[in-house]
C-alpha cells in the first residue's frame, strides 16, 4: 500500500475511494473499506491525522497501526493528511480538489453517518448529488449493527472504559490489542518470580479500564498466555498508565521488541496491595485465572 500524508494527484486513472477517519478500523470502517476493495477500480482510501489535543479524540489505536489495519484490507492507496490540510474547503471544493484532482474518482464510498466539508456541512446525500456532476459514483454503506445497534467508536471507546472487551472484540472483529515497544521496569515482577514486560501507553490512547485482564501476547509467531495489568501499578508506582503483562511460558528478554498483547478479559479492577508479598500473591491467582479463562477459550500457546 501507498502511504502518502499530501494532496495531490495519484498515479492512477480511476479510483474508489473509502472515506472517513476509521478509528479503530472496526467492522463498520471495513464494511466501507471493502466496499472500494470490491468496486473494481484502485481501492483506495481518504482520511486524516487529527491535532493531538483534539478534544474528541481519545483514539482506539495509533495512526501507525490505523495504517495497518487499512492496509490488510487490500487498499492500494491511502492518503492522510493532516486535518487542517482540507478542513476548510467547502463540501464542493472537496468533491473537485481531493476526489475529482487527487483520487480520479469514478466511486466514492462512504457510511450513511458521513459528513465532509468545512465544519462537517457537507452529508452522504450532499456528496451523492455533488458527484454526480462529476460521473462518480456514490456508494453509501448501511451500518453494521451487533446488539441491536449500529457499531461505532464511540460505542467502542464506551465498552473499553468498562473493561468490556468481549463488545470490544466484536465491534472491532479482532481483539483489543496493545503493540507498543517493551520498555525497562523496575524488575520488581522477575523478583516476584513473574518477570513481566511493561510498555507504556500513549496518551493519545482510550484506554482500556483500569485493572487486570486475561490476554494473550504474541512472540515469534507464537501467542502465549499472559495476564496483564492496565494502569498506574498503585502498590509501586508509576510514570504514567502503562500495560505490564507476564507471558505465562516464556522468560527470554524482550526488551525493545513490539510485541502484540491482546486484553482478551477483564478479570479484576487495579488496586494497592499492603505489600509487596500481597501482590505477589494476588498475581499468582490473577496467573491462575487468566489461564483457565484462555484454556477454555482454546487460545493457548497457538502458532
Amino acid at each position: 500500500m501507498t502511504v502518502t500524508d499530501r494532496l495531490e494527484a495519484l498515479p492512477i486513472t480511476a479510483g474508489a475511494v473509502a472515506l472517513g477517519f476509521f478509528d479503530g478500523v472496526h467492522r463498520g470502517h471495513q464494511a466501507v473499506i471493502e466496499r472500494a476493495v470490491t468496486s473494481g477500480v484502485t481501492p483506495c482510501v481518504f482520511s486524516f491525522t487529527a491535532p493531538a489535543n483534539a478534544a474528541r479524540l481519545y483514539r482506539i489505536m495509533t495512526d501507525d497501526r490505523r495504517m495497518e489495519a487499512i492496509g490488510a484490507l487490500g487498499v492500494q492507496y491511502l492518503v492522510m493528511p493532516p486535518f487542517g490540510d482540507f478542513s476548510s474547503m467547502s463540501p464542493e471544493r472537496f468533491v473537485e480538489e481531493v476526489l475529482v484532482g487527487v483520487f480520479h474518482a469514478k466511486v466514492a464510498v462512504c457510511g450513511k453517518n458521513f459528513h465532509f466539508g468545512y465544519h462537517a456541512a457537507g452529508d452522504s446525500d450532499q456528496l451523492r448529488a455533488l458527484c454526480a456532476a462529476s460521473g462518480i459514483e456514490v456508494r453509501i454503506v448501511d451500518p453494521v449493527l451487533y446488539a441491536g445497534a449500529p457499531v461505532s467508536s464511540t460505542r467502542i471507546r464506551e465498552a473499553l472504559g468498562e473493561g468490556r472487551m468481549e463488545d470490544v472484540r466484536a465491534m472491532l472483529g479482532r481483539p483489543y490489542t496493545i503493540r507498543i515497544q517493551v520498555a525497562h521496569g523496575r524488575a520488581l515482577g522477575r523478583r516476584l518470580a513473574f518477570p513481566t514486560i511493561n510498555q507504556p501507553l500513549p496518551p493519545i490512547l482510550r484506554l482500556p479500564k483500569f485493572g487486570v485482564y486475561a490476554s494473550l501476547a504474541e512472540v515469534d509467531g507464537v501467542q502465549y498466555p499472559a495476564v496483564s495489568n492496565v494502569g498506574v501499578k498503585p502498590t509501586v508506582g508509576s510514570s504514567g498508565p502503562l500495560c505490564e503483562t507476564y507471558i505465562i511460558g516464556y522468560e527470554d528478554d524482550l526488551y525493545g521488541r513490539e510485541v502484540p498483547v491482546s486484553l482478551l478479559s477483564f478479570l479484576r479492577p487495579e488496586q494497592k496491595f499492603a505489600s509487596v508479598d500481597a501482590l505477589g500473591a494476588q498475581i499468582a491467582k490473577d496467573t491462575e485465572a487468566a489461564l483457565r479463562y484462555c484454556t477454555q477459550e482454546g487460545c493457548t500457546s497457538v502458532r
